[in-house]
């Protein structure tokens, strides 16, 4: 790194991670690095930006789905609609001055890093170039729709729209529809297609496990509303809001074991889940349809019990069968054809962790290449060849296995620590030894029979945290630029002179601001901590 200027660094996307990974930069590393945020949209957001469909909404509770530093009290459902979420990443990003580090409309289009500088030279949609020494790639899997792959679905002479590009002007009013898919955002939007369309016909190729809500599940309502009093309460006693924070963040975390095969725990959530979808849907057939037989775990379990009502209301139909062709106006289903005016695919992303464009690494090699098959990482955050390269969420993080901010956060922390030591040492690149990616790779897949799992981290997400915290930097390749201890300064220790070492002063504030590195008696909940609110003047904006 540049040992008389500050360390260049780009972030890819301003979604959740790269909003993240801006606070924590500012925060810890103003004084030593200079950054900017390359996001492809003309607004920030992400998933969040991107996802408008009718009832998209997060399937974690709101309080658990917030960061750890800037907690909203003003949330106004236990599980918040896009378009909420979406402002308060805005509220996060006005309130914290991040919006000076954005680029909007600037899409990524390739990446290779250069050797003989230590630098990624950066190419963007303009056709010009940007070099950095860091670059972070916090771009997320989340926002590449997929059709599905349909006999005659280019015939169709009707509207088709995927759940995560929707038609804002689509009027559904009347229509006869055919909703493909059985997954978060089918189970989502089917309760809001329902009451407005004709029909709907709902293709369903694997049901899902549907769950009452995670939290209060003795409410009534599917997604109960936080009144402007209990708002008011949260606001007023942040110690009482971070416990009631705690709480769910551990209730979530705590539900680890019940993933387990054949575990106690998943066997009563088994049991569970299937006694009370067997008592929302009345016709038995219907049950044994819907009621999976998978266990529970391999699939996200869905908190939307609207989606058993809607799915027994007159006018949907539940298919089982496989689609065999689309026809103009039509679909084809055990040789028979229904008339169809639009077809909603709710099929989710091509959720391929290989980079959407090319990013060469040494020797020219490419990443797209490399992870075209099995991709393999470092923990997820890093890849053995790329040097100076992290990512958020690679293969094998936990994105499903409890709460999802708390490992969120815990990356972003350990990427400072990384490039504090970097930028402190003098270093020119890190680079991930081979041997230790490939240790952790054989690790991770020790037990596996049928092909690597190469999406989920294989414990906990408490795990995944403790694991990221011990900061195992033996296991990087580390080059200098000769001036390795220039941190030494000029004999006097930082006691003595405190401006003699100020990366290294930052440094262990930083360590012991991070909450997101665990005591040996830290609960379930332990990154959750009293933190002042968001102003209400920020959301209000």
């Amino acid at each position: 790194m540049p040992s008389d200027q500050k360390t260049r660094c780009i972030v890819i996307g301003a979604g959740v991670s790269g909003i993240l990974m801006a606070y924590k930069l500012q925060h810890h590393l103003n004084d030593f690095v200079e950054f900017q945020i390359l996001e492809k949209n003309p607004d920030l957001g992400g998933t969040w930006y991107e996802n408008k469909y009718p009832g998209c909404a997060c399937d974690v509770p709101s309080h658990c789905y917030q960061y750890a530093f800037a907690p909203n009290p003003s949330w106004s459902k236990l599980y918040s609609s896009s378009e909420e979420i979406h402002d308060y990443l805005k509220k996060v990003v006005k309130h914290f001055n991040l919006e000076r580090y954005i680029r909007y409309n600037t899409k990524v289009i390739s990446a290779q890093w250069i050797e003989s500088t230590g630098t990624w030279s950066v190419g963007i949609s303009d056709g010009t170039t940007i070099d950095c020494e860091i670059l972070i790639n916090a771009g997320g899997i989340l926002h590449h729709p997929q059709l599905p792959d349909l006999k005659g679905l280019k015939s169709f002479a009707g509207k088709i729209v995927h759940t995560a590009a929707w038609d804002s002007e689509l009027d559904l009013r009347g229509k006869k529809v055919a909703l493909i898919g059985s997954g978060s955002s089918a189970v989502q939007i089917l309760p809001q297609l329902q009451p407005v369309c004709s029909s709907v016909r709902v293709y369903i190729r694997t049901p899902p496990w549907i769950a009452p809500p995670m939290v209060d599940t003795e409410s009534e309502s599917p997604n109960r509303d936080y009144t402007n009093d209990e708002q008011a309460f949260f606001r007023q006693d942040p110690a009482k809001y971070a416990q009631m924070r705690k709480e769910i963040n551990s209730n979530l975390n705590g539900m680890f074991k019940a993933l387990f095969k054949n575990s106690p725990e998943q066997q009563n959530f088994r049991q569970m889940l299937e006694t009370r979808m067997r008592s929302l849907i009345r016709d038995e057939s219907l049950q044994d349809h819907l009621v999976p037989k998978f266990e529970v775990g391999c699939r996200r379990v869905n908190p939307c019990e609207q989606f058993l009502y809607s799915i027994q209301e007159k006018n949907v139909t539940a298919v089982f069968n496989a689609i065999e062709e689309v026809k103009p106006h039509g679909i084809v289903s055990e040789g028979v054809e229904h008339p169809v005016d639009i077809i909603v695919a709710a099929t989710g992303f091509n959720n391929s962790f290989r980079p959407q464009f090319p990013l060469l690494g040494r020797d020219g090699v490419n990443l797209q290449d490399i992870w075209a098959d099995e991709p393999t990482s470092y923990f997820g955050t890093g890849v053995s060849g790329f040097p100076n390269y992290l990512t958020f969420l690679g293969p094998n993080t936990p994105i499903s296995n409890g709460a999802f901010m708390g490992p969120l956060e815990g990356t972003s922390d350990y990427f400072i620590r990384l490039l504090q030591r970097a930028i402190r040492y003098g270093a020119s690149s890190f680079d991930v030894k081979p041997e230790a990616q490939a240790d952790f790779d054989s690790r991770v897949y020790k037990k596996t029979r049928d092909g690597k799992i190469t999406a989920l981290w294989p414990g906990s997400s408490l795990q995944y945290m403790q694991v990221l915290a011990e900061d195992r930097w033996e296991d990087y390749n580390w080059a200098y630029r000769g001036r390795r201890y220039d941190y030494w300064g000029n004999g006097f220790s930082w006691i003595e002179q405190p401006k003699s070492d100020k990366l290294g002063i930052q440094e262990r504030k930083s360590k012991n601001e991070m909450v997101t590195v665990p005591n040996i008696d830290a609960d379930l909940g332990f990154y959750i901590t009293q933190q002042a609110p968001l102003p209400e003047a920020d959301a209000e904006d």
